[in-house]
């Protein structure tokens, strides 16, 4: 008799990637930055209740997730650990010095941050026990606000200002598909209004973003090639139709659309076909969550999980995808959808950000290029011999200031420009420990 089929992991679709790297990597790390330690004493130890005088405290791997920065001096990094903590960084000179702000229990979950000036901004946790952190003196003191009680597991969180919010969550049920419920907040998070199902079945909503207060979109699995928006703050949601790529769009199987926006009435899509599975013979693939993409496909009859990029985790998803899935169009819109126009970056690889609609940069292999028209053409890329950008951590503040977050080794680092991508200058993080053990 076969085998029970095991039931996938919902509640953190690349949960399972990140500890098994990070447990890899963890000890090379804590040599490396003991050297560093050795080599500059003189390196701020973080961590509350540390001061000059008291020995620093044993550092522990960690990783930069999310880089977000509101002027050419402030800004803040959120970072994970090996064991699935996260911390919140702080720099109000330009990556001089380095704050610890804020650190916590996540079990490796995704997070959403966004500050919206030098003292309002989010920390949103994701998975099964959501939580939403508030500051509104730059991160000196946070107050902590737990989320609407969802009943099953947190996938998406979106603010637009530090009042309007959205939350986008999945049923505890493993009951196919299963029914995602959205929440909206207009006071913060310390109330939340149910807006259901945004997406009618068999159709699968998996993150949400807005632009704007009334503007939003969805990153679904859906049963045609079509994106999900709305324009009353979430209330209703109508398909937007994408145009078909040379020889038109197939039919039957799934199409995974995901919709991320830039600035103003920009978008980026990105549109993944899978033909339906037949059988047992490999054909096909079953999209089980996004980001990254994750699809379950069978191989000699037996079930098998493939994780795939697409050019939104070059925006926004994380580090964590394998390789381009196949049958892949890009597109990007100027005016919210209402028409598109096919993208061809410079690399499947390497990071992409931008600071309009218009203007976007790509980072990659040591090479910089840049697009005038929301990424239909590029620019010839050119050396500027920087490190290797973690993919969706390029943040471009304006024409002249960027950051993205990357390694030196072990180490992790930023690299930032104050002359529009010219020259870069590497920005060391500190060493750190770990959530102190209870």
């Amino acid at each position: 008799m076969e085998a029970a089929e095991p039931q996938p992991d919902f509640e953190s679709p690349y949960a399972h990637v990140r500890r098994a790297a990070a447990l890899i990597t963890a000890s090379i790390v804590t040599i490396a930055l003991t050297g560093v330690l050795y080599l500059h004493p003189s390196l701020p130890a973080l961590g509350r209740g540390h001061t000059a005088a008291e020995p620093l405290p044993r550092s522990a791997a960690y990783r930069v997730t999310s880089v977000d920065f509101v002027s050419a001096s402030d800004g803040w990094v959120a970072v994970d650990f090996a064991s699935g903590d996260f911390a919140v960084l702080h720099t109000g000179d330009g990556g001089l010095s380095w704050t610890r702000q804020l650190s916590g229990a996540a079990d490796g979950h995704p997070k959403f941050m966004r500050f919206f000036d030098s003292a309002v901004g989010v920390v949103a946790l994701t998975g099964t026990v959501p939580l939403l952190h508030r500051t509104t003196d730059g991160g000196r003191t946070w107050v902590s606000l737990p989320g609407p009680k969802a009943g099953g597991t947190v996938l998406s969180w979106s603010f637009v200002d530090s009042d309007e919010g959205w939350m986008l969550a999945r049923g505890a049920s493993r009951v196919q598909p299963l029914i995602t419920t959205l929440y909206h907040t207009g006071d913060g998070g310390f109330s939340w209004a149910n807006l259901g199902n945004p997406v009618p079945a068999p159709d699968q909503a998996f993150q949400v973003t807005f632009s704007y207060f009334t503007t939003g979109w969805l990153s679904s699995a859906s049963s045609g090639p079509y994106a999900y928006k709305t324009r009353d703050f979430g209330e209703t949601w109508a398909r937007v139709p994408l145009p078909a790529p040379v020889g038109g769009w197939p039919s039957g199987g799934q199409f995974l659309v995901a919709v991320q926006p830039t600035s103003g009435g920009g978008a980026i899509a990105a549109v993944v076909y899978f033909p339906p599975i037949k059988g047992r013979t490999g054909i096909g693939a079953d999209i089980r969550s996004f980001p990254p993409l994750v699809v379950r496909s069978f191989d000699g009859g037996r079930p098998h999980t493939y994780t795939y990029t697409t050019v939104i985790d070059q925006v926004a998803g994380g580090p964590f995808a394998q390789d381009q899935p196949p049958n892949q169009t890009q597109l990007s819109t100027l005016d919210n959808g209402s028409s598109w126009s096919s993208i061809d970056p410079p690399s499947t690889s390497g990071a992409i950000g931008y600071f309009d609609a218009m203007d976007w940069w790509w980072i990659g292999g040591g090479r910089w290029a840049s697009s005038a028209d929301g990424g239909a053409t590029w620019t010839s890329p050119r050396g500027i011999g920087v490190t290797e950008p973690l993919p969706g951590s390029l943040h471009v503040l304006d024409r002249r200031h960027a950051w993205f977050a990357g390694s030196a080794g072990p180490r992790p680092v930023l690299e930032a420009t104050d002359d529009g991508g010219v020259h870069w200058r590497m920005v060391l993080l500190p060493p750190m420990p770990d959530l102190p053990t209870p």
